[in-house]
C-alpha cells in the first residue's frame, strides 16, 4: 500500500509531523494556559504543565535510546501522534481535574505511565546488548524485565484513557443533570 504512495511525500510527511506535532502542542499549551488563567484554575494549569513536561522526558528519552526499534516507530510516526493525543487528552481531562478527584488521580496515573512506556522501553543497535532508561543501561536481562515494565505500562495507559472518557461522561452528565434539576 505504501509502495504506491511517492517517496517525496512520506519523506514530506516524515518531517512535517515534528514540526506539526510542536505546533499543535505549543498552541494546545497556550490556549490551555490562557483558558485556566481565566477560569482561576491553578490545577488545569499543573496538569498542562505536568504534560509538557512528560512529552518533553519522553522526548530525551526517545533521542537518547535511539536504536532500531525507535528508527522504524519514528518513520511510522508514532511518538508524534501518541504524543499530540497524550497532550489533548491531558488538555480535556484539565476541564475535569477540579470537579472529580477519580479524574485527576487517573489523570496522574495516565501521566506516569506514559513516561514509563518511553523510558523502560529497551532499544538495540547492529551489536551489543539491548539497552534502555536513556541509554545508560546495557543488559539483555534487565531490559526484558524494563520490556515487561513498558509493556504493562502501555496497556495501563490504554485503559487509563477508556477511564478517563468514562468519567468524564459520567461528569458532564452529572453537570447537565444537576442544572436541569
Amino acid at each position: 500500500m505504501l509502495s504506491n504512495v511517492p517517496s517525496s511525500i512520506l519523506l514530506l510527511l516524515l518531517i512535517l509531523m515534528p514540526v506539526i506535532a510542536v505546533v499543535v502542542i505549543v498552541s494546545g499549551t497556550i490556549w490551555g494556559i490562557y483558558k485556566a488563567r481565566k477560569n482561576n484554575s491553578p490545577n488545569k494549569k499543573k496538569i498542562i504543565l505536568l504534560s509538557i513536561l512528560a512529552i518533553l522526558i519522553a522526548a530525551v528519552s526517545w533521542i537518547l535510546n535511539m536504536g532500531w526499534i525507535r528508527f522504524v516507530m519514528t518513520f511510522m510516526l508514532i511518538p508524534f501522534i501518541h504524543a499530540i493525543i497524550f497532550f489533548f487528552t491531558n488538555l480535556f481531562m484539565a476541564s475535569y481535574v477540579d470537579k472529580t478527584k477519580n479524574i485527576k488521580i487517573l489523570n496522574l496515573l495516565f501521566i506516569m505511565t506514559y513516561l514509563l512506556l518511553y523510558i523502560f522501553l529497551p532499544d538495540a543497535a547492529d551489536y551489543g546488548e539491548m539497552y534502555f532508561l536513556f541509554g545508560l543501561i546495557h543488559n539483555d536481562l534487565l531490559s526484558n524485565i524494563a520490556y515487561a515494565i513498558s509493556s504493562i505500562s502501555f496497556l495501563g495507559h490504554i485503559v487509563l484513557f477508556v477511564l478517563q472518557i468514562i468519567y468524564a461522561v459520567k461528569t458532564k452528565r452529572k453537570q447537565i443533570d444537576n442544572s436541569g434539576i
